[in-house]
């Protein structure tokens, strides 16, 4: 009987991979010693395309979101201006905790990203985030007619919708960059830190005002960079930061909507 011929192959090549076994094992020779090492390459960063689909399916879900965010807080602050509720009187906590609470639990989210992935954790803050803004804006409601609450929400959503759509339509060319953004809004907060030290000491309604319209100017520079931001227009994609991008919405509507109401205050004032 002849030997098969893969076995006699096997026998053949077992020589040349013993040679090469002892040479892996053989020492390496040292050339040179050193206390500093060399700089490894750094790894390739890995890149995912993510399809039309899934992020025609990502942006839906955080507008979706949004709109339920802002419908619930529109509802609740309409029924209490309708009946008049006065919600300092049973709960007597001013506005402002509400607000220093939420913005304590927007930067939790904000300095510590893994939170925002967390399901439990990020929809746990995020709803107390919606919570305490619904009772700061319901110290502030009651005393403001039904029609005026009613007319800012509409200015506030309208001016959301538009200028979210130029962000993910307008050509990126006549939007603004990261750095322009940056810049303004650098100096925008800045501005309006100084302003809210002036308001608490002097009280002064056109520093109010003026509050009101840099505020304004903040939000709408802010509003179209996110919007290039969930669009994927900015070469990344917030893919897992769903419920982060809609809260952040949210509380751009949030804030035109005080920027709002505060002309409509100044313009009874006068």
């Amino acid at each position: 009987m002849h030997p098969r011929l893969d076995r006699f192959r096997h026998y053949q090549q077992q020589p040349q991979q013993q040679q090469q076994q002892q040479q892996q094992q053989s020492p390496q020779r040292v050339l040179f010693v050193t206390r500093r090492p060399e700089p490894r390459p750094a790894q390739e960063p890995i890149i995912v395309v993510i399809d039309d689909a899934t992020l025609k399916a990502f942006v839906r879900c955080v507008y979706i979101v949004a709109a339920i965010f802002i419908l619930v807080t529109s509802i609740t602050w309409l029924a209490i201006s309708w009946t008049e509720f006065d919600f300092y009187g049973a709960v007597p906590v001013p506005s402002f905790a509400w607000i220093l609470l939420a913005f304590f639990l927007l930067m939790v989210m904000n300095c510590v990203p893994p939170v925002r992935r967390i399901f439990p954790i990020n929809w746990g803050i995020t709803i107390c985030i919606l919570v305490l803004i619904i009772f700061a804006g319901a110290c502030l409601v009651g005393s403001i007619n039904v029609l005026n609450v009613l007319a800012a929400l509409v200015s506030a959503l309208a001016t959301v919708a538009i200028f979210y759509a130029c962000g993910a339509l307008c050509p990126q060319i006549l939007l603004p960059g990261v750095l322009c953004t940056a810049c303004l809004s650098c100096i925008l907060v800045i501005t309006l830190f100084i302003l809210i030290v002036l308001i608490i000491f002097l009280e002064n309604p056109i520093i109010g005002l003026v509050f009101a319209i840099l505020l304004f100017c903040l939000i709408t520079v802010m509003m179209p960079f996110h919007a290039q931001y969930i669009h994927g227009r900015l070469q990344i994609v917030p893919i897992f930061d769903m419920l982060y991008c809609s809260l952040t919405i949210y509380i751009h509507f949030v804030m035109l909507l005080y920027a709002i109401n505060q002309l409509f205050f100044y313009q009874k004032l006068v």
